[in-house]
């Protein structure tokens, strides 16, 4: 896990930079726990890197919060399609379960569920932590890919040519 301290300094959202990343995922956070909206908890940062406009520091803590995010919902996805194939499917299977046999799988999809959001928002309770403080906090696999992504995403920013600003002048 690579660690950068980053200078202090301001986001073109109108706060610093830390406060920016600070939002950027506690709002994934909690939006992540809310049941089904949480599938799209990814959605907060992508807003966040398109709104921000100077700050590589924000970016890069918003596409990395972005494929945490990711990860997320496609293991809430898998896990939800698991219990969907595991319901019951006829009168006789739904009477086995209303008499308790075959709840053990579901209780321990429950249980895998609840810990692996658990252990992502204990991950984002970090990121906020080291964030907060102006450190860059690049996690394994995760990290270099978000760096990457960053920096791809961010040169392919579309910008207004400067003859199209002085042709709305003359009109």
């Amino acid at each position: 896990m690579k660690t950068t301290q980053i200078e202090p300094h301001k986001s073109s959202l109108g706060m610093d930079a830390n406060v920016a990343s600070l939002i950027i995922y506690i709002a994934m956070a909690v939006v992540s726990w809310i049941p089904f909206l949480g599938w799209l908890s990814w959605a907060v940062p992508l807003a966040f890197f398109f709104m921000e406009k100077n700050s590589a520091f924000v970016k890069f803590q918003a596409v990395q919060a972005l494929i945490i995010g990711i990860i997320r919902a496609a293991i809430a996805v898998i896990l939800y399609i698991l219990v969907w194939i595991l319901r019951p499917k006829d009168l006789f299977s739904a009477f086995n379960y209303a008499l308790g046999k075959g709840w053990g799988v579901w209780m321990l999809l429950g249980t895998i569920s609840t810990i692996i959001g658990l252990a992502i928002t204990a991950l984002i309770i970090f990121l906020i932590i080291m964030a907060y403080g102006y450190k860059r906090v690049e996690l394994p696999i995760i990290g270099p890919i978000a760096a990457k992504a960053s920096e791809k995403l961010d040169s392919i920013n579309i910008k207004k040519p400067e003859n199209e600003s002085s042709e709305n002048k003359s009109e």
